[in-house]
């Protein structure tokens, strides 16, 4: 695999159900729903259900299609506001990965297809791994609407690698929403690492996102797209009550 499709791949993890992760940042025990569309050449018009929750230590999101069947799950273990396991799968393109964060290294067991390997990576300092890069975000919003850009490391655990990432605030938009551009934070790296825009309301709640998709129907094609979230007084609700009796481990 060349450079070039190495880092466009490794960008794919950056939408990581990200509706299940606004979830996360209002309650420990809570659940949340949204939709996603496709919006580039690949599947244009398919359309995804999102649910997700959180229940103590334990998060989960999944993905189904118009037929209800799950294609995208993935699920968290937390330590505290950091998290100790990661999982993410892929049921229609057989790929299943597990990482597991033991000190400073990250230990990876990925299996794609009949393909199967492990990878331990040293890391240093924080390393974001799925949805907590939405509840990362939200923690940082003050700075992000004062201008400030902030760095951070995040896990393509798919790709066995620690992303360097730069997310920049667009400004207010209509109804005081504020637009985060997450990119590569290098600058040979950032043409060719397609850009996500994360849309934030004017309490911090995590609305939409613009970007890459977390499903893939055919293996190594990715789905570019929005993900749509509402809020009470929206004509599409998001549920929010406990899911403590509905979570479970793989």
């Amino acid at each position: 695999m060349t450079s070039l499709k190495f880092m466009r791949r490794a960008i794919t993890l950056l939408a990581l159900c990200l509706a299940f992760a606004a979830a996360m940042a209002q309650a420990e025990d809570a659940t949340l729903n949204g939709e996603a569309e496709v919006t580039g050449k690949a599947e244009r018009g398919a359309r995804f259900e999102l649910g997700g929750g959180r229940c103590g230590v334990f998060g989960y999101s999944e993905w189904r299609d118009g037929a209800g069947v799950a294609i995208a799950r993935e699920e968290l273990i937390y330590d505290g506001a950091a998290w100790r396991r990661y999982r993410l799968q892929r049921m229609t393109v057989a790929q299943d990965v597990e990482a597991t964060r033991e000190g400073g290294f990250i230990n990876l067991d990925i299996r794609d297809g009949g393909r199967r390997r492990k990878v331990r990576l040293e890391v240093e300092g924080e390393v974001l791994a799925g949805p907590t890069l939405i509840t990362y975000l939200q923690a940082q919003l003050r700075d992000l609407r004062r201008g400030r850009p902030i760095e951070l490391q995040y896990l393509v655990a798919e790709q066995a690698m620690v992303l360097g990432l730069r997310a920049t605030s667009t400004g207010f938009g209509a109804g005081g929403l504020t637009n985060v551009r997450l990119e590569a934070s290098s600058a040979l790296l950032r043409p060719f690492v397609p850009t996500t825009l994360i849309t934030f309301d004017d309490e911090g709640r995590f609305v939409g996102m613009q970007g890459r998709l977390l499903p893939q129907k055919q293996r190594g094609v990715a789905l570019d797209g929005v993900i749509r979230v509402t809020y009470p007084g929206g004509m599409r609700v998001a549920s929010m009550k406990s899911s403590c009796n509905k979570s479970t481990l793989s």
